[in-house]
């Protein structure tokens, strides 16, 4: 492996470790803030997040420790960040890093939108929060076309 491609590997990796920090971060500056009630609902979704952010970090760490082993993973954890949505009572989002999300809110209409996120979780399942949207994570998606690329020059 070139050199060129050890540094874009590292880049990688520093990513996702630090949006999993700043994940965890947040979800416990969120949770214990005062702002909230923190019942058992709010627990499990919480860890399910943090579990989440652990598993951002791990596949960072990954990278380091074995190239092809952590790019598989990170496929994994970037595809699990394309994806964002929320119609009635399930909703999804997961943002380890950065979201550039472009998307349509279907609540008034069709309103496409363009939203920034740093780090960030959604979960709902069988609560209706009123939101329909769903939308795409470029950031996510850029992540992906580029480990593909770094996957096939390690293999070499």
């Amino acid at each position: 492996m070139n050199t060129p491609e050890r540094n874009q590997i590292k880049a990688i990796a520093l990513y996702q470790i630090l949006g999993g920090i700043l994940g965890i971060a947040l979800t416990v500056w969120v949770m214990f803030s005062g702002e909230m009630v923190v019942d058992q609902t709010a627990l499990r979704i919480g860890l399910f997040a943090g579990g989440l952010y652990i598993f951002s970090i791990l596949c960072g760490r990954m990278l380091f420790r074995n190239p092809r082993r952590g790019l598989v993973l990170s496929i994994i954890n970037q595809l699990l960040q394309v994806v964002y949505f929320s119609f009635g009572a399930y909703g999804f989002q997961y943002v380890a890093g950065l979201r550039i999300g472009v998307g349509v809110d279907m609540v008034e209409g069709w309103i496409f939108k363009f939203r920034l996120a740093l780090s960030s979780f959604h979960f709902s399942f069988g609560t209706d929060l009123g939101q329909k949207f769903i939308g795409i994570n470029l950031i996510a998606l850029f992540l992906i076309f580029w480990i593909e690329r770094l996957m096939e020059k390690v293999k070499q």
